[in-house]
């Protein structure tokens, strides 16, 4: 009887009951308090990245005493706890990364749902590549977007790179309440160190980090072609990636995972590879990087606006493989970048401050 009762619920009913079953209570620390909602807490090591970034960012640059991660799989159960505990002078933060828009839908609508929460307390979401295309869905998608974001009355959303910059103040250019900012992608913020890295080895061989998900764009026959270059320069080649695995990981073994992974790209001579991340954490790591593009536009956009004039980082068109071998030998003989600096200047993320600081 209970499942066929289950089975004619409708959906919102069913969610609604799931939300209200699965809440937990949450001991927040007294005073302000900045937030992270939607914090990674699975095996994707560049979004674990982001989220490290953005609480030492907070700890740094914004005078709060306290950040409060509250991690993406327990979003549901822990909402109606923080909101009961929640001041007007707390600072609500979103996470950041490539997750604004269509191309990932769950977790669109957590952050929608974070917004609606608390329409008393500033919002900041943090830089963001938005993804959307020529379709219904999409189309919808962002109708949405505009509508829930824009009935906040004291939301600033920061792209982190132009392309998604140009589309989000064409989308909001008249709605007032949501502010539109531009900085770097976050983990461009931090150093090596910062990211828990130890890195002491002599760098040696090529790492090649390569999509195998939605968001490649190398057919098969480029593919081969990249492993027939990187074959031929005579180095060791070793295939790595920036996913773990895993759910509901301690903030200790997501840092680990972070730490582990810039030190696996630090102690390698060149990496190649078409993950924004890839790219980010080996500018961290100050190794050599050849990017390759994906399919939509946030790594090469990312490396236009704010690492184009690196010398250790080159991009690399699939219509211009006939450079590849010549790119590879001038990233294997380019000099390293010096840690110890974030790779990005400070100055660019001043108008994120500015949207975080606690006055």
């Amino acid at each position: 009887m209970f499942r066929r009762i289950k089975k004619l619920l409708p959906t919102r009913i069913k969610k609604a009951a799931l939300s209200f079953f699965s809440r937990e209570e949450i001991e927040l620390p007294l005073g302000n308090r900045a937030f992270i909602f939607l914090a990674a807490d699975y095996g994707n090591i560049g979004d674990l990245a982001i989220s490290a970034a953005q609480a030492l960012f907070l700890a740094k640059y914004a005078n709060f005493p306290h950040v409060v991660r509250i991690p993406i799989s327990r979003t549901n159960a822990l909402l109606r706890s923080v909101k009961s505990q929640i001041n007007p002078g707390d600072l609500i933060t979103i996470v950041g990364g490539g997750n604004m828009g269509s191309l990932y839908p769950d977790i669109e609508k957590l952050r929608q749902l974070v917004i609606r929460t608390f329409p008393k307390n500033r919002i900041v979401c943090f830089p963001q590549t938005l993804d959307w295309a020529d379709s219904v869905e999409s189309d919808r998608t962002l109708t949405r977007i505009v509508r829930v974001y824009s009935q906040h009355p004291n939301l600033h959303v920061f792209a982190r790179e132009s392309v998604t910059q140009r589309k989000l103040d064409a989308l909001f250019r008249s709605h007032s309440s949501v502010h539109i900012g531009y900085a770097p992608d976050i983990v461009l913020s931090a150093t090596a160190s910062e990211l828990g890295s130890v890195v002491d080895a002599a760098p040696a061989g090529i790492l090649l980090c390569l999509r195998d998900d939605r968001e490649c764009a190398l057919d098969s026959a480029q593919r081969s072609e990249l492993q027939t270059a990187l074959a031929h320069t005579g180095h060791h080649l070793e295939m790595t990636d920036t996913h773990a695995g895993g759910s509901g990981l301690s903030e200790a073994l997501c840092a680990q995972l972070v730490g582990e992974k810039v030190n696996q790209f630090g102690a390698a001579k060149l990496v190649v590879t078409d993950r924004l991340h890839g790219m980010i954490l080996s500018v961290i790591a100050g190794t050599p990087c050849l990017v390759l593009p994906n399919s939509n536009h946030k790594i090469r956009q990312t490396w236009k606006d704010w690492l184009g004039d690196a010398p250790q980082v080159r991009f690399l068109a699939p219509g211009d493989m006939t450079e590849l071998p010549e790119l590879l030998s001038e990233l294997l003989a380019v000099p390293r970048r010096e840690l110890g600096r974030a790779p990005v200047a400070y100055r660019h993320y001043e108008g994120l401050t500015q949207a975080t600081v606690h006055s």
